[in-house]
């Protein structure tokens, strides 16, 4: 359990080592799909990480050793954690789930204080709000709507329109802010997965992009709407919400302005292995634990 319990603890700064590098080798929406596979057990990985090491430490304090009465022989041959090692492991998981806590507080706050937007009038699922800002974002929920403000709407041509619409109506239509979601989440567990939770809101835009240019048939038109709108204005819209200007403007305008992405299965093949090795570790470890606690309640 010992090793296996360092691993766990390890992999999160390797996924998030590498997550982002494979996922530039994906076309975007599978790259989005692996970020959120690779961030979900990274996660994972840091809490059960630290509640299995937690419990290996304090499971050897004398007031539990007291409570339990385990066999000394059987407790000697498990996989000794150092009780200081186990109270800061405690420790760092309160504060992560702390942090947890508090990131589902304020994304609630936000998204209630959004909610009065789904009662204005809407033509289909378009908002349009009187605001001289130019700003455009997917606010998700029942029912979904696309908001843009008339500042947005007269700094863009009817075609170019079309791309910004087709763009947030790519949000809406995969659920992008499930993922957004889980990337914030992920942080506040784990602060070593920031360089994922980034990677993977480009990766959505990106995907998002890659729609809206499909649905218009034109690279070079989906291009030309993001740069005009970008220097238009620069979206000031809540951080729950993905908008249209939220991310990376200049990467993801060069990237339109290149051929349509492709996936490498070698890169695919190395996020699988990862999850997969990780996914061992993890049940090596929760196998350790139950072998521990059976010690404990003999």
């Amino acid at each position: 359990m010992y090793l296996t319990v360092y691993l766990l603890l390890l992999a999160p700064a390797v996924l998030a080592a590498a997550g982002p590098r494979l996922a530039r080798q994906l076309a975007p929406a599978a790259a989005a799909r692996m970020l959120a596979a690779v961030t979900a057990v990274a996660a994972v990985s840091t809490v059960w990480g630290l509640l299995v090491l937690a419990a290996g430490g304090l499971g050897r304090i004398g007031e539990v050793v007291a409570y339990t009465r385990p066999d000394p022989a059987a407790l000697a041959a498990t996989d000794p954690v150092p009780r200081t090692l186990g109270v800061l492991a405690a420790a760092l998981l309160s504060c992560g789930l702390l942090r947890l806590t508090r990131t589902v507080r304020r994304r609630r706050r936000e998204m209630r204080a959004l909610a009065g937007l789904r009662g204005l009038p809407a033509a289909d699922n378009l908002i349009v709000l009187a605001d001289d800002q130019p700003d455009a974002y997917a606010l998700p929920g029942r029912p979904g709507r696309i908001v843009v403000t008339s500042g947005m709407l007269r700094a863009l041509p009817a075609d170019e329109r079309a791309v910004l619409l087709a763009h947030e109506h790519a949000h809406l239509a995969h659920r992008h802010h499930h993922y957004n979601a889980l990337g914030e989440m992920a942080c506040a567990l784990n602060p070593v997965l920031r360089r994922l939770r980034d990677e993977l809101g480009f990766t959505l835009e990106r995907w998002a992009d890659e729609d809206a240019a499909h649905a218009v048939a034109s690279r070079t038109l989906a291009a030309r709407s993001l740069t005009r709108a970008a220097l238009a204005g620069t979206g000031r819209g809540p951080a729950t919400v993905l908008g249209y200007l939220r991310r990376q403007v200049t990467a993801r305008v060069r990237a339109l302005q290149g051929a349509r992405p492709e996936s490498r299965r070698s890169a695919a093949m190395l996020a699988t292995s990862l999850v997969t090795v990780t996914a061992l570790a993890l049940a090596d470890a929760t196998s350790a634990l139950g072998r521990f606690l059976e010690v404990l309640h003999p």
